[in-house]
């Protein structure tokens, strides 16, 4: 087998799946050079064309953003997980050790006993902490599908998240005053984030589309 034949054989191994036929073609049109500098030169300009075929700067730019956007909405899930799990390690530990935990340093428990303690940390409604755990959950899936490109179910992790968020704002008014980790009038921000990570999704979506490799013509 020559050399040119051997870069050709290259060039097909890189090429996407969709664009196999392409490599056939190639194959015919080297098959009909005779000059050994032309095929070479031939095969190796197939080689660089395949090349820039898998590796689209586009879509390089594409998953970079998506990936940037992934990150910003995990660390958004982490700020909303953070409160309720340091509340629930704060009454673990109020249970377990008493006043002589991290918790019974608190200026807030001053003075107070273990039990009158841990009676102010339920004051924190369930339904709340649940929320806010649900929507972290929600931004946390959004990170992950965004991530992966599926544009799909990152749709149905933003519905999700929406529902929660909307179900502890609706509820924390009918109750109002309760205790809260973030305001309403502050926690509304959520629906900002959500919508641009539907928005972000949408473009992203359909620059997806638009840079994806088409099939060669037959």
């Amino acid at each position: 087998m020559s050399l040119a034949e051997r870069l050709l054989d290259h060039a097909a191994a890189v090429l996407p799946a969709s664009q196999r036929d392409w490599a056939a073609g190639m194959k015919a049109e080297l098959s009909a050079i005779d000059a050994p500098g032309e095929a070479l030169a031939f095969a190796a300009g197939c080689v660089l064309a395949a090349y820039r075929r898998r590796i689209n700067p586009m879509r390089i730019a594409l998953v970079s953003a998506r990936l940037f956007v992934a990150a910003v909405t995990l660390l958004t899930a982490v700020f909303h997980a953070f409160m309720p799990a340091y509340m629930l390690a704060i009454l673990a530990d109020l249970k377990l050790n008493g006043m002589n935990g991290f918790a019974g340093r608190f200026r807030m428990f001053k003075g107070r006993t273990a039990d009158e303690a841990i009676s102010g940390v339920l004051m924190m409604p369930l339904w709340h902490v649940a929320l806010m755990l649900a929507m972290a959950v929600a931004f946390g899936a959004c990170a992950w599908f965004m991530a992966k490109g599926d544009m799909r179910r990152l749709f149905f992790a933003i519905l999700a998240g929406v529902a929660a968020h909307t179900a502890n704002t609706v509820t924390q008014l009918a109750l109002w005053p309760t205790p809260y980790f973030v305001h309403p009038k502050v926690a509304g921000l959520n629906y900002v984030a959500f919508g641009l990570l539907l928005v972000a999704g949408l473009v992203f979506f359909g620059l997806d589309r638009w840079t994806r490799p088409k099939p060669a013509a037959a």
